[in-house]
This record gives C-alpha cells, sequence and structure tokens, in this order.
C-alpha cells in the first residue's frame, strides 16, 4: 500500500475518532468552549513562527479578504459548533453525519456554485440519505438509547459538515497553499482565544489537567495542523479519490463511541452506518471513475 493511501486512511482516522474525543471531554466536565479554548491556544501557538515567516501582515499571502472567509468557516466558530454537538448527540451521530455530509455538499457547491460539473452517482446519494435518516430517526426516538434533544446536535454536525465543505472547496477554488491557510486561521483563532482569555482562563483551567491535555493534543496538534497538511498533501497526490478514503471515517468513528464511550448501538444505527459508508462509496465512484480517464 503506497504512502498517499496509508495516509488518507490515517487522516479518515483521526477525523473520525474526533467526535469521540469531543464528547470524552465534555463526559469529564469540558465545555465547548474550554475545548476551543486549549485547541486554539495549542494550534495557534505552534503555527505562529511558520506566519511570522510567510508575512502575517500580508495575511501569509493568502490575503485578508480570503482569509478572513476561511477563518469564519474553519476557526473557532466552526469548533464550537462540531464541539457543541456532542453536548447533544451521541458521538457516534457526529462520527457518521459530519464525515459523510461533507464530501456531497462540497460537490453540490462545486456544481451548482462554482458550475463545476461532477459525477454524482444518484442511488449512492439515496442510500447515503437513507442511512442519515435512520440515524436522525434513531437520535429523535429512540428511548433511552440517544439522549433527550439529541437531534439538535445531528443539525449541529449538519451545519458544520457544511462549513467544512465550504472550506475546503474555497481553499480548492482560489489556489491558496495548504500550509499558509492553516497557519493563518490558526493565528487568528489563537487572538480569539487570548480576547477571551480573561474571561475564559480561569474557569477552564480549573478543569481536569488530563482532559485538557487530550483536547489540546488531539484538536490543536492532530486535527488542525497534522491531519489538514496531511490531507492536502493526499489531494496532491491522489486527486479527488482522496474523497474515498473518508468513507474510512463513519467506520472509525462508530467503533471508537462504542468501544471507548461505551454507547449503545441499536440495529438502526448500525444499519445506517453502512447506509452511508456504502452511499459515500456509490456516490464518489463516478468522480474516481472520471479521475482515472
Amino acid at each position: 500500500m503506497n504512502p498517499p493511501i496509508l495516509s488518507g486512511i490515517l487522516v479518515a482516522l483521526i477525523w473520525g475518532i474526533q467526535p469521540v474525543i469531543s464528547r470524552y471531554g465534555y463526559q469529564q466536565g469540558l465545555t465547548p468552549y474550554d475545548a476551543t479554548l486549549v485547541r486554539y491556544l495549542t494550534s495557534g501557538l505552534l503555527m505562529l513562527p511558520y506566519a511570522w515567516r510567510r508575512g502575517l501582515i500580508g495575511a501569509c499571502g493568502v490575503g485578508w479578504r480570503r482569509g478572513l472567509v476561511l477563518f469564519l468557516l474553519s476557526g473557532p466558530l466552526f469548533s464550537l459548533v462540531l464541539v457543541g454537538g456532542v453536548n447533544y448527540a451521541p458521538a457516534s451521530h457526529g462520527a457518521l453525519i459530519h464525515p459523510a455530509l461533507t464530501p456531497l455538499f462540497g460537490m453540490a457547491i462545486s456544481r451548482f456554485v462554482f458550475r463545476q460539473h461532477e459525477r454524482i452517482s444518484p442511488w449512492g446519494v439515496l442510500l447515503l440519505l437513507a442511512g442519515l435518516v435512520l440515524v436522525g430517526l434513531n437520535g429523535i426516538l429512540a428511548s433511552g438509547l440517544a439522549p433527550a434533544g439529541a437531534w439538535r446536535g445531528d443539525l449541529m454536525f449538519v451545519l458544520s459538515a457544511l462549513m467544512w465543505a465550504w472550506y475546503l472547496v474555497l481553499n480548492r477554488n482560489w489556489q491558496v497553499a495548504p500550509l499558509d491557510a492553516v497557519a493563518l486561521t490558526q493565528v487568528l483563532s489563537l487572538a480569539c482565544t487570548l480576547v477571551a482569555l480573561p474571561w475564559l482562563g480561569e474557569t477552564t483551567f480549573s478543569k481536569p489537567l488530563p482532559a485538557l491535555a487530550l483536547q489540546s493534543a488531539y484538536h490543536g496538534l492532530l486535527v488542525s495542523i497534522l491531519s489538514v497538511a496531511l490531507f492536502n498533501w493526499v489531494v496532491a497526490r491522489l486527486g479527488v479519490r482522496a474523497l474515498m478514503l473518508n468513507a474510512l471515517s463513519p467506520l472509525f468513528g462508530v467503533a471508537a463511541s462504542a468501544w471507548v464511550l461505551q454507547e449503545p448501538l441499536p440495529v438502526s444505527m448500525m444499519v445506517g452506518a453502512v447506509a452511508i459508508v456504502a452511499g459515500l462509496g456509490m456516490a464518489l465512484r463516478g468522480e474516481r471513475r472520471r479521475e482515472n480517464l
């Protein structure tokens, strides 16, 4: 197995387990504000030297207008939406909904906004939507298996997928250097957290240190920097076929939520998970064939 494919599987693993790590932090008493604060304090400080060398005054070569748009789509607001979702819904819901909808939203944006025609299997889309309906019904109707109000978290996962899809599509269409966009976003996020630090810092750092350290290392380093940079490298090597590897994220996430968090997995959730992964594969198969032509 070649390095790009192995790297893509690693990114799918990191992104798939992300909701599980967020849910664990919530169980340890962390709020979305706590998780966001430690995430961007870590990633911002790590990327600050690179951003300074690239020219922070000039927005790292991205341009301030575009940089601010990317910041709004992938910075603290995105983190609050995604992490906030696990306050209402099980991590398994986030592990399914967010990675399932991101590539489809991305293809829809490319087609209807930028007029870049993507070939998508309608049967794959229908299968994926059926899986999402099963997951959503579990959040609304399942008594004792999903927290009350889980549908609110599901809607937040849908919104996070839409935001991330816009971020990826704009990065591709604007041809922004991947690490430059990451650096600018993380440093701007650091500035926001420093502003909030006097109000949130004392409360945040009174929380359990191991839980804070886990959020810092996982979200601040692995998710915010390593996985994004690695994913852009994989896309550069494999093209749009790299999206196929994201179909593994729901499997990793659901398995981790059951194993680590001991979350119940009713039959509807398992069937929904299989339908989502199969639907993603079918929906993206046409694009993979197009790439190989």
